[in-house]
């Protein structure tokens, strides 16, 4: 009996002597204000009771992560709360807070009981706080600690897919192209219909000269900014980068077709009509470079070879005129008075140019009546 009392005192005193090292900690943070010993003390308990996942919460929560704490350190915060997730995954139970909180949420007010109900609240305001800090550095030009700002942001909640879209951007402007598709992955597993993420990877392999996949994956991009009602302005960047590609791939008229769509859709949008008109006037600039290297053989030419060469040039009267449309409502739409002439002026370079080649075709309606 002696002895199974002697075995309950050491028991208890173990658990007391946890107990004390976490309560020394709360304490001395609490009303004390004493950060240094809190640390100390949380740490200890810790090592004291390694299945208890308080101390580390306390440390992640009031040590490292309360905004006015002289100790605040996201990354350490990120490190505790997954400590604290992994010591509470331990025994297969959620273990309890010390007290239950009632908090305000999207859905009305909420009870918080255990550590990773409180985790699940807790990091995310901690994760705003340093997504923000890290886009400001970012926008400030500190792109290396804006880096690893936003890499603890991954660690704070892992599902955030907006860590994976920054990441993956900075790492594709830096052209550290494995890193950028390293983080376009992680995003798409999160988030499979993720139209940036898509765009990154697929603007990578044109620049690898997988053009095959880039149209695969530039398209992909479009098709689900699309289905998802992203902006016009988004819409434009994903259309003028699976121009891009069309264009590569030989698909010109599948372009224009999609580019005509996207106008009918948005008949106010003037980077609808400019883009459009950019194209129409790309398409017409190969066509007249093919058509003059023909047309500079003209006396070599028999009769059937100058009809065609006759079509050509008024193919490039179509494409000349629908990029002037195009430029022309541009400069209607403009609300800026310079942008509005600047489009105005294309339109006028278009129409000298549809005489130019009207002059050339009466050349070769010339030629053709000498032939007979």
């Amino acid at each position: 009996m002696k002895k199974f009392i002697l075995l309950f005192i050491l028991l208890l005193c173990a658990c007391s002597t946890s107990s004390v090292e976490y309560r020394t900690a709360t304490t001395a943070l609490r009303n004390d204000n004493d950060y240094n010993k809190a640390e100390e003390f949380a740490k200890k308990a810790l090592e004291i009771v390694p299945e208890d996942a308080l101390p580390a919460y306390f440390l992640a929560m009031e040590v490292y992560g309360a905004k006015n704490s002289p100790k605040k350190d996201y990354q350490k915060s990120a490190f505790y709360f997954q400590e604290a997730l992994r010591i509470d995954q331990i025994d297969g139970e959620n273990q309890k807070l010390e007290e239950s909180r009632i908090v305000e949420t999207d859905e009305g007010y909420k009870e918080l009981i255990t550590i990773k109900e409180a985790i699940d609240y807790y990091s995310l305001s901690i994760w705003s706080e340093l997504f923000n800090e890290a886009f400001n550095a970012k926008n400030k030009g500190n792109i290396e600690v804006a880096i690893e700002m936003f890499l603890v942001c991954t660690d704070l909640r892992p599902e955030r897919i907006e860590n994976y879209e920054i990441l993956s951007g900075i790492f594709y402007d830096q052209n550290n192209f494995e890193k950028a598709i390293e983080y376009a992955e992680k995003g798409l597993k999160i988030n499979p219909d993720y139209s940036f993420l898509w765009t990154v990877q697929g603007m990578i392999a044109m620049t690898n000269n997988d053009n095959i996949q880039a149209e695969e994956m530039l398209r992909k991009a479009f098709n689900l900014a699309s289905q998802a009602n992203e902006s016009s302005e988004n819409l434009s960047g994903h259309m003028s980068r699976l121009f891009d590609i069309l264009f590569k791939n030989g698909k010109k008229e599948e372009a224009l077709q999609l580019s005509e769509e996207l106008i009918a859709n948005n008949p106010e949008d003037v980077l609808l009509y400019s883009n459009a008109g950019v194209v129409y006037q790309n398409l017409l600039e190969d066509s007249i470079i093919a058509a003059n290297q023909v047309l500079s053989k003209i006396s070599q030419l028999n009769e059937l070879e100058l009809e065609s060469l006759k079509t050509n040039f008024e193919d490039c009267i179509n494409l000349a005129t629908k990029a002037r449309e195009n430029f022309l409502m541009c400069s209607e739409l403009e609300l800026d008075e310079i942008e509005s002439q600047k489009y105005y002026a294309e339109s006028k370079k278009l129409k000298i140019q549809i005489n130019e080649i009207k002059r050339q075709i009466k050349s070769i309606n010339k030629a053709i009546d000498e032939l007979e």
